[in-house]
């Protein structure tokens, strides 16, 4: 009698969840689609960008139909928190797991759980053919020539007719509770350059150039500047265009900021405050493992010169705009409760960190 009830309680909470997410969607069609930023065009010239999955429209910043969801399905905010470095499933996870019939890893697993056809994949990754970026959408990546400065550090200068390294922000709005004086974490967003992540990419290009003289480009185009819908699509044509002006641009790093609370990402190494960093790899993608090995080079630098700094490597299965590079990483800089202050000593670490992978010989330490 118990293994007939059993499947008729999967059904039962599988239909219960499929009509509140119906529900949430209906009225989450309220956010109209949203054109990439500056780019001044007609939606007529660009359909793909207006052609976002259940996924994207649902889990927008703005957070309506995400509180709404939650209030229906409460573990779902559990999982939205679920973001560890271990592999192994929490306990509440696998009670979840154990009514449904499989154990869910993220909000995304839950959804496709009732509507599979429903995701087709990242907008990002759709094949659509980027346009110019200077030409069709009016973005020039900004490429920085810093002056050596006082202090530099003795490294040999490595002769490039281009940049090195790209740095850029698929989620550029990412910010810090502190420096926007905020509480709720779904508010840790500013359009503001000098308070989110494009001035922890500042921070990342000005150690690595003044001090190391490796010549690097940031794009600080707000690719979520209305939405965070189609940001990788919008990134990726944005990192489609530092390649094609500047084809011997290696090293590609994506800049974010991380959820969690700072009990979690933050640290203190010889008595300085830290924003600990992550590097996240997507394995859908042919460079992955090549990427991975640069990732932990990387890692393995951190852990020698500023042990507890690393929260390790995060695999997802995504693209992530990984696969125009063997040596791309995603990085996620501290969590909404970092200081900017924290995020400027994790980038010197993070700079030599890359520099050191990336030059002859190990540079100083700073």
């Amino acid at each position: 009698m118990r293994h007939k009830a059993l499947p008729r309680l999967r059904l039962l909470l599988s239909q219960l969840f499929f009509v509140v997410f119906v529900l949430v969607f209906v009225l989450s069609f309220r956010v109209e689609p949203m054109m990439p930023a500056f780019t001044g065009q007609d939606p007529e010239l660009a359909p793909a960008l207006v052609t976002p999955s259940i996924y994207d429209v649902l889990w927008q910043r703005e957070g309506v139909a995400k509180k709404v969801l939650k209030m229906g399905f409460p573990l779902i905010g559990y999982l939205e928190e679920f973001h560890s470095d271990s592999t192994v499933p929490s306990l509440p996870l696998q009670i979840l797991g154990w009514f449904m019939g499989f154990t869910p890893k993220s909000i995304r697993d839950l959804l496709t759980s009732q509507l599979p056809g429903s995701f087709g994949g990242p907008l990002a990754y759709t094949g659509v053919q980027s346009p110019e970026i200077e030409k069709d959408w009016g973005i020039t990546p900004v490429l920085f020539s810093l002056p050596p400065g006082e202090g530099a550090m003795p490294v040999s200068f490595m002769p490039y007719s281009g940049p090195l390294v790209a740095v850029y922000h698929t989620h550029a709005t990412e910010s810090y509770l502190p420096e926007i004086q905020k509480r709720d974490a779904d508010e840790a967003f500013s359009a503001d350059l000098t308070k989110n992540v494009v001035r922890v990419g500042e921070m990342l290009v000005s150690e690595l150039e003044q001090k190391y003289r490796i010549p690097c480009l940031h794009s600080k185009t707000l690719h979520d500047a209305d939405t965070r819908l189609g940001a990788y699509y919008r990134s990726e044509a944005t990192v489609k265009a530092i390649l094609q002006k500047y084809p011997d641009c290696k090293y590609l790093i994506d800049i974010h900021r991380d959820s969690q609370p700072k009990s979690l990402t933050g640290v203190t190494i010889r008595g300085k405050p830290y924003a600990r960093l992550m590097v996240v790899i997507g394995t859908d993608n042919p460079n992955w493992v090549s990427n991975y090995s640069f990732a932990k080079q990387v890692i393995d630098k951190l852990n020698e010169g500023y042990p507890g700094i690393s929260r390790g490597i995060y695999y997802a299965s995504a693209v992530y705009n990984q696969k125009y590079s063997p040596t791309a990483i995603l990085v996620e800089v501290g969590g909404v409760d970092n200081t900017l202050a924290e995020c400027k000593n994790s980038m010197e670490a993070l700079a030599w960190a890359i520099a050191s992978v990336i030059l002859k010989a190990t540079p100083q330490r700073p």
